[in-house]
């Protein structure tokens, strides 16, 4: 598969994650207006979850990146 193909991928998957957990917060908001604490709480709770697996997306999407363009990973040096 092409590099462009992946990275295209994640970022569209990771979009629409992010997408949908802005609205998950939004109806978290709505729902605790109406006094509906417990579905708010596991709207909210929705809500972050979708946002780690967004956040995940971009990270890999960004390490696929740097693995195809020739970049090593971070060494750290010992003292």
């Amino acid at each position: 598969m092409r590099t462009w193909v992946k990275i295209a991928t994640y970022m569209a998957i990771g979009t629409i994650l992010f997408s949908f957990s802005i609205l998950f917060f939004l109806w978290s908001v709505s729902y605790m207006e109406h006094a509906m604490v417990a579905t708010s709480l596991l709207s909210a709770l929705i809500g972050f979850s979708l946002l780690s697996g967004s956040l995940y997306m971009f990270r890999l999407s960004a390490y696929v990146y740097g693995v195809e363009k020739g970049a090593s990973p971070r060494q750290e040096t010992q003292v």
